[in-house]
């Protein structure tokens, strides 16, 4: 099936994005959903934190071979997840924050077939905070890897202050960006209470809602 590679800056909400992703892929009971955590930049917000709720939805993490010990902040990870490709199950491949963060995706390029490769933006962060700064970030991760992001995943917050005005305001500078970079509006992320007030002004190709935050829920 599809391969999802993810990347974004730190506190974009990148993570936030693959497990909602991960649990709306696994709606289709026919296909296996893995999520890859290869983020050895941040040890917080990591998608191993949610091991046990992922694997209740038929979800598997492959992050280390140290067994995904969520307590564990070492930089080590496996790429037994590969073998999800050949197996053709959907794989979520959740990279480190930035141009750093894409390091270990050099490993995986022979192996990659379908594939997204998306960025998510959030205008509440200082390394993407307009259009132009978004842009900027985007052809970092071009130029620092052998393939090219596909779609932008509009995913503006502040998490428990996060208004309605505020996700349309982000959505703003990502549709720019996306038009100067001729990239998709791929998906959008935003909480289902706030989704019910916009969805008439989204733009996003796609959107995922969800009514609680599934990662941590402080600014670090």
């Amino acid at each position: 099936m599809m391969t999802y590679i993810v990347t974004g800056p730190y506190g974009s909400g990148k993570t936030e994005f693959c497990v909602n992703l991960a649990k709306m892929l696994a709606q289709d009971k026919d296909k296996k959903v893995v999520i890859a955590d290869l983020d050895t930049i941040n040890p917080y917000f990591r998608s191993r934190e949610k091991v046990e709720d992922l694997k209740n939805h038929g979800i598997q993490v492959m992050g280390d071979h140290l067994d995904n010990n969520t307590g564990q902040d070492l930089p080590a990870v496996s790429f037994a997840f590969l073998s999800a490709i050949n197996r053709g199950d959907h794989l979520i491949i959740d990279l480190g924050g930035g141009k750093f963060g894409i390091n270990l995706l050099a490993a995986c390029y022979e192996s990659l077939q379908d594939y997204e490769f998306l960025c998510v933006l959030n205008a509440f962060r200082p390394e993407t905070s307009d259009a132009e700064k978004m842009v900027t970030f985007v052809q970092s991760i071009n130029a620092a890897c052998k393939i090219n992001v596909t779609g932008l995943v509009s995913n503006g917050h502040l998490l428990h202050s996060t208004a309605a005005t505020d996700v349309l305001a982000s959505q703003k500078e990502v549709v720019t960006a996306a038009e100067k970079l001729r990239l998709p509006l791929s998906y959008m992320l935003v909480k289902n209470e706030i989704y019910g007030q916009i969805k008439a002004e989204i733009k996003a190709e796609k959107v995922l809602t969800f009514d609680q935050l599934q990662m941590r829920q402080d600014w670090l």
